[in-house]
């Protein structure tokens, strides 16, 4: 059985499938993520980027240069309504990030881990028993940087 996760923009123009499970789904709190939401946090399901096959209307993309590491971060959206479907990083070029608010079932993937911590928000809860990270979880250099694992709910409080 072919595992598919399926999803798409607000209007239908943008419509996507990945063939293989992601790699990791990220609750990410930089103040990047929060700007072109327009909220608190964006989850993005991690996947290889060739398991994505993008259908319909031509992706718009707005570049954006990442102030902490310097390379570019591509912002993928829909030309008709403006849903931003995809993340492409110029730092892990074989990785396409895909908003799950797009994916037609949302539940279907889990966050395992929290990232960009210090940036988070007043009133934010990070959960219990999921890898939390101050900073993105690798190093420029791409050495692995240890997360925290908090034994209750912390709620952040600046």
């Amino acid at each position: 059985m072919t595992i598919k996760y399926e999803g798409g923009c607000l209007c239908g123009a943008i419509r996507y499938a990945a063939n293989k499970p992601p790699s990791r789904t990220v609750a990410c709190h930089c103040t990047f993520c929060q700007r072109f939401t327009g909220s608190a946090y964006n989850i993005e399901v991690i996947f290889e980027k060739e398991a994505v096959e993008l259908k319909g209307d031509d992706l718009r993309t707005f570049d954006k240069r990442s102030e902490g590491s310097g390379k570019t971060v591509h912002v993928h959206f829909c030309p008709r309504c403006g849903t931003a479907v995809s993340l492409t990083f110029e730092r892990f070029p074989t990785h396409r990030a895909i908003m799950r608010g797009t994916l037609d079932d949302p539940n279907s993937v889990k966050v395992d881990r929290h990232i960009f911590t210090q940036s988070a928000q007043n009133g934010m809860v990070l959960p219990a028993g999921i890898e939390c990270f101050e900073q993105h979880p690798l190093a420029l250099d791409g050495t692995p940087r240890e997360g925290t694992k908090f034994d209750a709910p912390h709620e952040i409080s600046r």
